[in-house]
């Protein structure tokens, strides 16, 4: 936030005035700061400097070299001084501000902080972010190159020091470079350190193996997947690792123990994954799976009205409730076009078509005037406002069926439940090999809805499994297996295609859900 003086002007011209000075108006008024900052060269730099008043925790940018009025009070103040040589600097002092103040900030008194990994590979690219905070409050972030950043050592408890360093183990054949895995490590500190060094073993990190799926042909579409830190204090947030490529990749991370965030990216849409990784275990990730289909949103009654939203109706299998969105890659605008049905005793009560941008956007509502049987019939395409689809795009078109009793006095979840489809042993094009046989694991999903409560869980009566080779013309029941807490449909393959999983799941009172999703995997 920043803070603006407003002048007060009069005309003597026309109103004579007596004007008395409010207590300590004038010495507001020459309250500045100046900040000069020099490179490790000992030439004066022109760079932007963040300050932040102790006291009320407001923020301001200042250009170093430069008088800027602030109100009075304590400040941090923090500055990146990038050289011709490549290399960085990070830099903060604190200062009073009263009457014209100034400090310093000199590149030259810069220390090394450097991190390393042992044992090193025999090919080692790196890069180290570090960001100083004032306490949680972010001041300045730097994107360096390992064995190229500098610190001016301060001690003075107002700084938080973050980092991640990011080592990728990469192979050259010919003129070009293969990534091979990638290493990342996370540290934060109080105060600024005095030539910090670190070694990180490679046995402490965790291993997590990446995969990222493509969801058309693989020259098409572009994956991109970032990992942010979700540490608190100062580290939350920081860029710790990331990789990218086109037709879908595997990618061996190895990262600190602590909690994550991974962002994954295609030009379509967004898909975000919260993660916790513990010392000694091993774990796996995965993005852009095959049977992308309705997840978290179910029908519910609330203040006598009946309420569904769509926007979840390509959610990538094995989510963890953090809701996607679908993107051109530099906004917000989800490419989904969704008709919603509802009826009661074979009456039509409201039908709706929506091109939503936005989640709250898409949700349907009807007031209800009477306990029954309704039905909601709901069917999605993935549509763009500004581009074409994909040719072959997978998981292209989802519908959801439900049947259950409602009853507008209530508050509550509908009785019903959403089929998740997994397909196994499928490529990183999500594709099958003809003639073959997939496993299709369906897990029954069905999650609080807000505030609403989610009552009793609706007990099973049957489950049945369809396979379509000719996008839902026509249908082969498959053979299904339950296995624990889901239940596995055996899927026989064609030669050539794609392959359209439909899943309906009855309970003992007659509530039913019925969820397609076409085009599921491909045969390739």
């Amino acid at each position: 936030m920043r803070r603006t003086l407003a002048a007060l002007t009069t005309s003597a011209v026309l109103i004579p005035l007596a004007i008395t000075a409010m207590p300590g108006a004038a010495s507001a008024a020459t309250n500045a700061l100046t900040v000069h900052v020099y490179g490790r060269d000992g030439a004066k730099v022109s760079t932007s400097v963040h300050a932040t008043n102790l006291n009320t925790r407001e923020a301001y940018t200042l250009t170093s070299n430069r008088a800027r009025k602030l109100p009075r009070g304590t400040y941090v103040v923090a500055a990146e001084i990038v050289g011709s040589d490549d290399t960085t600097v990070l830099g903060g002092r604190t200062v009073k501000v009263s009457g014209s103040s100034s400090t310093v900030i000199d590149g030259r008194k810069g220390k090394p902080f450097q991190v390393s990994l042992n044992p090193p590979t025999a090919e080692t690219l790196g890069a180290l972010t570090a960001r100083i905070c004032a306490g949680s409050d972010y001041l300045v972030e730097s994107h360096a190159i390992l064995d190229k950043l500098y610190v001016i050592p301060n001690g003075s408890e107002n700084f938080r020091l973050a980092y991640a360093a990011d080592w990728m183990d990469t192979h050259q054949s010919g003129t070009s470079t293969e990534v091979r895995g990638r290493y990342a490590a996370l540290g934060s500190m109080i105060g600024l350190p005095n030539n910090f060094r670190r070694t990180v073993q490679r046995s402490s990190l965790v291993p997590v193996t990446l995969h990222a799926r493509s969801q058309a042909r693989g020259d098409q579409q572009h994956l991109g997947v970032a990992l942010h830190s979700r540490a608190g204090g100062c580290a939350g947030g920081l860029s710790v690792t990331g990789h990218g490529g086109y037709g879908g990749f595997t990618m061996p991370l190895h990262l600190s123990p602590g909690k994550y965030r991974f962002v994954a990216e295609t030009p379509l849409h967004i898909s975000v994954r919260d993660r916790t990784f513990a010392s000694g275990g091993r774990y796996s990730q995965n993005f852009f799976n095959a049977g992308r289909g309705p997840g978290y949103d179910l029908p519910y009654t609330y203040g006598r009205s009946l309420y569904f939203n769509p926007h979840g109706m390509f959610t990538d299998t094995g989510s963890t409730g953090v809701v996607e969105t679908f993107t051109d890659g530099y906004s917000s605008t989800e490419g989904v076009k969704t008709s919603t049905t509802l009826t009661k005793g074979g009456r039509t009560l409201k039908k709706e078509t929506k091109r939503f941008t936005y989640a709250h956007e898409a949700r349907f509502n009807y007031l209800m005037t009477s306990a029954g049987w309704y039905g909601l019939t709901v069917s999605a395409k993935r549509e763009h406002p500004t581009m074409a689809m994909p040719s072959g795009l997978l998981s292209y078109r989802t519908t959801a069926r439900f049947r259950f009793h409602a009853d507008p006095r209530k508050q509550q979840v509908a009785p019903v439940y959403l089929t998740r489809f997994t397909p196994a042993g499928l490529d990183l094009q999500n594709a099958a090999k003809p003639g073959s046989t997939t496993n299709v694991s369906l897990t029954l999903d069905r999650k609080k809805q807000g505030g609403v409560k989610l009552g009793t869980a609706p007990k099973v009566k049957t489950m049945t499994a369809w396979a379509s080779y000719d996008n839902g013309a026509t249908w082969k029941k498959t053979t299904l297996k339950k296995s624990g807490s889901k239940w596995v449909a055996t899927v026989k393959n064609p030669k050539s295609g794609y392959v359209t999983l439909r899943a309906k799941v009855t309970d003992t009172k007659g509530n039913s859900s019925d969820i397609t999703i076409y085009r599921a995997y491909k045969i390739a």
